[in-house]
């Protein structure tokens, strides 16, 4: 004789699994729609905001420590940053960096090496250009 009680419906689902199948589904549904969105929102160009963190001096030299923050939508990759001490119209010094890669949303942090001590001149940082990879 066979004991029936031991032995489920294969109809018979437990609770738990009904859980983790709807969080699977809107997990997928979500995913999918950012992918739609991205797809056809398009991704905005960077947005470059380069900031100084100090000056320190350095050996023979001086060290001007940024930190360029991309709040654009997409990468900027070969970043090309140059910093000028300038004084009055005239150019002094300039150095130039590139910065491999700034992600969206994301800090990098760099510096610029000069002989002279940029507090005594007008320090001016530009970016300079980018390549989208």
């Amino acid at each position: 004789m066979v004991n029936r009680s031991r032995h489920k419906k294969t109809g018979d689902i437990p609770g738990w699994s009904w859980i983790f199948a709807a969080v699977g589904l809107v997990l997928t549904i979500g995913s999918a729609g950012f992918m739609l969105y991205q797809g056809f929102a398009g991704d905005s160009p960077p947005e470059l905001v380069i900031e100084t963190d100090g000056v320190v001096p350095n050996g023979r030299g001086y060290l001007v420590q940024i930190r360029v923050t991309n709040r654009g939508g997409s990468v900027a990759a070969g970043l090309v940053v140059e910093a000028m001490l300038r004084e009055g119209t005239a150019t002094v010094e300039t150095s130039t960096i590139t910065m491999g890669y700034v992600p969206s949303g994301s800090q990098r942090r760099a510096g610029f090496f000069f002989s002279r001590d940029p507090r005594k001149f007008d320090l001016q940082i530009l970016a300079k250009g980018y390549v989208q990879p």
